[in-house]
């Protein structure tokens, strides 16, 4: 089973540590040398559309609830009828993580031992995963999206695609190719899947290469994500946010621009930052949900 966390916070609490804001930065440098936040901001201001979409990872919900939203995502252990929310018209996405698992995952004994990498710190019991080595990719592609599919989904939510280009930059020798076998592996997803939906959790660094392979993006933690220690909730520090908006320009100027799905984190009785969040996600173009730390409750929106 996918716990919440799986979705909750990694890229956030990846900020707080320096290896991994540093590669942040770079990567802004990299895709817009020169170029202001303020421009990025002026480029996401055009809104298409609004779509009304959640990200739920509790075992059970309203059925007709969820089939309220354009995109719901789902965990793939969820109990309730999949069909029942797809059949509305929206689009049901389960989680898949492209670049780690949990050891307690019963198809990590599929895995040439080789294909395991170390732990993730931030994540205990889950390793980090070579998505270079056959068998994970045969993983993916012919065992997790074939069974999400008998499930009655019709998407699929990409996890952890922030890892292969990050443990390359960290170790260019060792992890040489990773990058490079991320991209592949959503293509080869899109190829195989043509009329499923795609979307990818951050994965700032393949932008770039994916804005055409994917239907939307979540910026997770954009604005506001759960405090340090697990305690409260926090807003992203403005330097943050400059940096992050300058690394989803590849989808505000693809043409038609990539739908950004933002993802913040609050406390669900306080209404009145919810409704500030809303707001300026909104003045920046994007599709908001404000969810609760552990996403296993349906926050709906309070116009």
């Amino acid at each position: 089973m996918i716990e919440a966390r799986s979705l909750i916070g990694r890229f956030a609490a990846g900020l707080r540590r320096p290896t991994r804001r540093r590669f942040l930065a770079a990567g802004a440098a990299f895709l817009s040398a020169g170029t202001r936040a303020a421009r990025s901001i002026e480029a996401s201001a055009v809104a298409p559309k609004p779509i009304r979409w959640l990200a739920f990872y509790g075992a059970t919900a309203e059925e007709a609830v969820l089939a309220t939203y354009d995109i719901v995502v789902l965990d793939p252990a969820f109990q309730g009828s999949i069909s029942l929310v797809a059949d509305a018209g929206g689009k049901v996405c389960g989680y898949l993580s492209l670049a780690e698992i949990r050891m307690s995952d019963p198809l990590v004994a599929r895995l040439d031992p080789a294909a395991l990498l170390p732990e993730n710190p931030d994540w205990p019991g889950t390793h980090r995963v070579d998505i270079r080595n056959p068998t994970w990719r045969s993983l993916i592609l012919d065992v997790r999206i074939p069974a999400l599919a008998a499930q009655g989904f019709t998407g699929l939510m990409f996890d952890a695609l922030d890892t292969p280009p990050y443990l390359e930059s960290r170790d260019p020798v060792r992890y040489r190719g990773m990058r490079a076998a991320a991209i592949e592996l959503v293509a080869s997803i899109r190829a195989r899947w043509p009329d499923m939906m795609l979307i990818m959790n951050r994965g700032y660094a393949l932008l770039p290469d994916l804005a055409g392979q994917i239907d939307a993006v979540i910026a997770e933690s954009l604005m506001t994500s759960p405090g340090p220690r697990g305690e409260g909730f926090t807003w992203v520090d403005r330097h943050q946010l400059d940096l992050q908006l300058e690394l989803l320009q590849p989808a505000t100027r693809r043409n038609p621009p990539l739908p950004i799905l933002s993802l913040d984190y609050w406390n669900p009785d306080d209404a009145s930052t919810i409704a500030e969040i809303y707001r300026r996600e909104r003045e920046l173009g994007h599709h908001p949900y404000v969810a609760t730390r552990s996403l296993d409750l349906i926050v709906p929106e309070n116009r």
